[in-house]
């Protein structure tokens, strides 16, 4: 079975089978609150599917995009658990957690806060499979994004289904399509940064 794990908007976690069904789900919507969750939820999702952590074959980690804190919170989190356990880690960007629910040309949204959203593109591939990620995820100022946004579908997500990002991961990895790197999406500069 997989661990799912995704802090990019709240702190989500979910235990899904080798074929995609969704064994358990957790979730707190706070989103100054992702280290003191990240480790209750995890032992919480374990118990609700009746698992423990050695049933865990794969830890699939949401990369974001993010802001930084909480972002690194649950990578750190996902990194941890592979890493103790010796078991693969498989990053998967947080917007493709929407891969399933697409019909059509869509573009995925998430708040980035100071007046910005991020905004990846899809399509579907094919009706009941997984969408396709058009591009790059980017920054758009909001008023930018409001002014043209009613070109198109929009699909804005207000929280990451952690089942259904393990399901992307199933998906690329029966397809062998290459997972992200094991590393944050961050779309603007840290607010503090070391001293050169």
């Amino acid at each position: 079975m997989l661990l799912a794990i995704d802090s990019s908007i709240g702190t989500a976690v979910a235990v899904v089978g080798e074929q995609g069904n969704c064994l358990s789900q957790v979730a707190v919507e706070d989103r100054r609150s992702h280290a003191e969750a990240i480790g209750p939820l995890i032992a919480r999702a374990l118990a609700d599917a009746s698992a423990t952590p050695s049933d865990v074959s794969a830890v699939v980690m949401g990369v974001g995009p993010g802001p930084f804190t909480g972002l690194r919170v649950g990578m750190a989190a996902a990194q941890a658990f592979a890493l103790g356990r010796g078991i693969p880690l498989w990053p998967v960007l947080s917007h493709d957690a929407a891969g399933w629910e697409l019909t059509g040309p869509t573009r995925v949204v998430t708040d980035a806060r100071r007046g910005e959203v991020a905004v990846t593109s899809y399509a579907p591939r094919s009706e009941g499979t997984f969408g396709q990620r058009l591009e790059e995820t980017v920054l758009i100022r909001r008023e930018i994004f409001d002014s043209t946004s009613r070109d198109g579908s929009v699909l804005f997500l207000d929280a990451i289904n952690p089942c259904l990002l393990a399901r992307a991961a199933l998906w690329y990895r029966h397809h062998q399509i290459d997972l992200l790197p094991a590393q944050a999406v961050y779309l603007r500069a840290p607010d503090v940064t070391m001293p050169q």
